[in-house]
């Protein structure tokens, strides 16, 4: 399957796997090893397993493999494609417009296969997303029509997993781009290619099976708890080339908030933001009349809370509220009501609520809340 372009060859570079060249009188089909060297796969016994840079000086002609794909009668050239897998995710086409047109709209649909027709590629059985595809379409002259046809989720969302590029340098601009959107963490730019290097020995990069374009596919753990293990691995190399600390540590993952059956996530955030500038646990130790820096309350209790604790250096994460404290009231039975500490990431999931109209009040050591100087004349 495929075609063939046939002109002399002036630079070896431009020889992939599968093409042709003519020596000593015969066509002899390229190869690729292990190693990534091209080699002669067809010919007598004196070339059957030469380099071709070791006979490029007897190379007379060339046929440049162009690989196909069809369907229902129409074949169009394929100038570049990527597979993820088996999965066909990025693919450039060429030919008569209405070929070019019956071919990728099948495939736009997400479909190999319709009616009693088959897409047939000439790099063999694949797949391909049952949505999310998109077409991009350019009429040329003579009747002809260009068209690149990708997986949107794959290659252009936020969230994409695959950069491509027609080079390495190319492939790296686009690695950069990704770099510099994907994370926080400030790094030098002059290092990019030394982080993507990093990367690759972690398996955190992966190249695709592609055809005349370069592809990897990013391992999007990289992008979870807030981008911890890009960082870690940024850090790494800004050490090992002098530029940080060798004891610095990667930005900590902030503490995530809990879901609320009733609350926003703009509403949950105002109650942390709040526990973040009260008074730290047993600042207020000793002092009978506290302020209380917040209320949160249900149908039947309600929670005044005196003390935050925003965290510190050894928790998990930033901004952890490991305790607070402050008095519970039972409001159906105020018997059961008395100070303690408080799991406000619990009693948000419970369904509490904050009052916003709850503001410059305090509470004393019976559990009485009313303003200051109320509470100052009752102690008198």
């Amino acid at each position: 399957m495929g075609a063939y372009l046939n002109f002399k060859i002036t630079d070896i570079s431009i020889l992939k796997e599968k093409d042709e060249i003519f020596v000593n009188g015969g066509w002899r089909k390229i190869e690729t090893t292990y190693d990534d060297r091209l080699r002669i796969l067809d010919g007598t016994t004196s070339y059957s397993r030469d380099y071709v840079e070791n006979i490029a000086h007897l190379i007379e002609g060339y046929k440049k493999y162009i690989p196909k794909i069809r369907f229902d009668g129409a074949v169009c050239d394929i100038e570049a494609y990527v597979l993820d897998g088996g999965t066909l995710i990025y693919l450039e086409t060429i030919g008569q417009e209405s070929m070019v047109k019956s071919v990728t709209s099948v495939l736009m649909q997400g479909r190999v296969r319709m009616n009693e027709h088959s897409v047939d590629a000439s790099f063999g059985y694949f797949d391909i997303n049952k949505a999310g595809n998109r077409r991009k379409m350019i009429s040329l002259n003579d009747g002809l029509a260009h068209a690149i046809l990708y997986h949107s989720p794959s290659i252009s969302d936020t969230n994409f997993s695959v950069l491509v590029g027609r080079n390495k340098e190319e492939l790296l601009t686009s690695f950069s781009a990704w770099l510099e959107k994907s994370q926080p963490l400030p790094y030098p730019k002059e290092l990019t290619k030394v982080i993507y290097t990093k990367l690759q020995d972690k398996e955190k990069l992966n190249e695709l099976t592609s055809l005349n374009i370069e592809a990897i596919k990013v391992n999007l753990s990289l992008l979870e708890d807030e981008c911890h293990d890009l960082q870690e691995i940024i850090l790494e190399v800004c050490r090992e080339n002098g530029l940080i600390d060798p004891n610095a540590e990667p930005l900590k993952q902030k503490a995530s908030l809990p879901n609320s059956p009733l609350l926003t996530e703009k509403q949950v955030q105002r109650i942390y933001d709040t526990l973040a500038n009260m008074p730290k646990t047993y600042e207020l130790d000793g002092v009978d009349v506290k302020p209380v820096g917040l209320k949160l309350f249900t149908s039947s209790m309600t929670w005044y809370v005196v003390e935050a604790d925003v965290g510190g250096s050894d928790d998990e994460f930033e901004g952890s509220q490991a305790q607070t404290f402050g008095y519970v009231k039972n409001e159906a039975d105020e018997w059961c009501s008395e100070w303690g500490y408080i799991n406000v990431d619990e009693v948000v999931r419970c369904g509490a609520e904050m009052d916003l109209h709850f503001d410059d009040m305090y509470i004393d050591t019976n559990g009485k809340v009313d303003i200051l100087n109320n509470l100052i004349k009752k102690a008198a």
